[in-house]
């Protein structure tokens, strides 16, 4: 039976519940003005794309550094550096609207917009340890709670964004939620707890073994297209409704509706996917949900019998925001039993590599959503767009589906030599009072000795 939470996990809870709010609020609160303030400069729609696909770009790029680097700098240090970081770049984007040259606000869209991605992926890869070290008996269930405060923060964002501007213009929106999430920051020095000194300082492995498992590489592909299909809504679906008329707080109002019951049902999936052991059929059919919901949202040119409306639009975004959720909410699991199938060690370092891959490949999604949203919105408008998207999730749908039904055998890879798998059979204190495992490998299956993947 799990224990309930200690006093300790409440308020890492309280905070990291927080944290995640502010950070994807401050993320999402330009999608109902940017495009268009952009475009008044003079800047395209394929570009802004490439201006919200940049933050996600340098997450890519370093959150698997962070993911390395995380055992000597330290955790609590990272992300409270991130979360410094992300709230300073806040504020200082917020002053863009005095650049009235198109090609200083691009430049510094994408340099503001690149520090405050390094935040982020320092902060997110350093919260997904703190959950698997902080709360390991109910990390799934903390993982769908959480993503209901991102999804509360993203659908909040483009409401409180849209109201600001409208209030306000371009910056109040960035000052507010910027100083907010510097306030935030330091409250983590006391609420968040220091468990480093609890783990042992060795390797857990490398993203190419851990790339080499062939399940990985299919939840890889999952968390990918799901990252995209979110993505690609950032920079088309406010000038997708402007058909409608819509000023920039009923546009906000939109997110708000798509993120909400993101959040709303994501507690659900995640609570689901951590009592199965078989989990992958709800990333399969989250998948087929996200197909249907895109295809009646541009409405797809192959369903020319349908017209777009306001209530349709509504309709299907509501739907979206629960079949992503749905597909997203089992994939960390997806790769962190794959790494322990795989020969991983259960340690401070694989739970970072897992925690840096994971946002790694999510913002990889999130690169290739909005640019290729942007491109293909620019020549060929929303419903082509939007099916485009559709079909990749139906193809991956089939291609996970195919995967899990033929596979009857567990993927293990062997791990480097100076890393293979270790059982933990006691802990010791050493004279600096910290913790000292002692490990035996005589308990580990036997693995190919040519260093190679075999099936067991």
């Amino acid at each position: 039976m799990k224990k309930k939470f200690t006093l300790r996990q409440k308020l890492a809870l309280v905070m990291l519940a927080t944290v995640d709010f502010m950070s994807f609020c401050s993320m999402s609160i330009m999608a109902p003005f940017y495009p268009k303030e952009a475009e008044v400069k003079g800047m395209s729609t394929s570009t802004a794309g490439f201006v919200f696909g940049f933050y996600a770009l340098v997450v890519v790029l370093s959150s698997p550094v962070f993911g390395k680097i995380m055992p000597r700098m330290g955790v609590k240090l990272s992300f409270i550096l991130g979360i410094l970081l992300s709230g300073t770049c806040n504020v200082v984007f917020g002053m863009l609207n005095m650049v009235n040259d198109l090609t200083t606000f691009t430049v510094l869209s994408f340099v503001i917009r690149g520090l405050e991605a390094l935040g982020a992926g320092a902060y997110s890869t350093a919260g997904y340890v703190i959950i698997v070290n902080v709360f390991p008996d109910h990390a799934g269930t903390v993982r769908g709670l959480l993503e209901t405060f991102v999804g509360m923060g993203m659908s909040a964002g483009p409401a409180i964004g849209g109201l600001l501007f409208a209030v306000g213009g371009f910056g109040l929106p960035f000052y507010v939620v910027g100083f907010i999430t510097i306030v935030i920051a330091p409250m983590n020095i006391y609420l968040i707890p220091s468990f480093e000194k609890y783990t042992i300082e060795r390797k857990g492995g490398s993203f190419t073994k851990l790339l080499q498992l062939p399940s990985v590489l299919v939840t890889c592909l999952i968390l990918v297209v799901v990252a995209a299909t979110w993505g690609f809504l950032d920079p088309t679906l406010e000038p997708h409704l402007r058909q409608f008329n819509l000023g920039p707080g009923e546009v906000g109002c939109v997110f708000l509706l798509l993120s909400g019951m993101y959040g709303i049902f994501c507690p659900g999936w995640g609570w689901l996917s951590d009592k199965l052991n078989t989990y992958w059929w709800i990333m399969s059919v989250g998948l087929i949900c996200n197909f249907v919901s895109l295809m009646f949202l541009g409405p797809s040119p192959a369903m020319n019998f349908l017209d777009s409306a306001l209530w349709l639009n509504i309709v299907c975004l509501s739907t979206l925001g629960i079949s992503v959720a749905m597909a997203q909410m089992p994939t960390y699991r997806g790769l962190l039993d794959g790494a322990m199938q795989g020969g991983f060690v259960e340690s401070l370092s694989t739970h970072s590599i897992i925690a840096g891959l994971w946002s790694s490949i999510y913002s990889l999604g999130e690169v290739v959503g909005p640019i290729a949203g942007g491109t293909l919105m620019e020549h060929y408008g929303f419903p082509v767009t939007s099916t485009v998207f559709a079909v990749m999730n139906l193809l991956t749908a089939i291609l996970v589906t195919l995967f899990y039904m033929n596979r009857g055998r567990t993927d293990v890879c062997q791990v480097p030599s100076d890393n293979k798998s270790i059982i933990i059979l006691e802990e010791k204190y050493t004279s600096e009072k910290e913790i000292v495992k002692e490990f035996s490998s005589d308990l580990i299956s036997p693995l190919s000795s040519n260093g190679k993947c075999d099936k067991l």
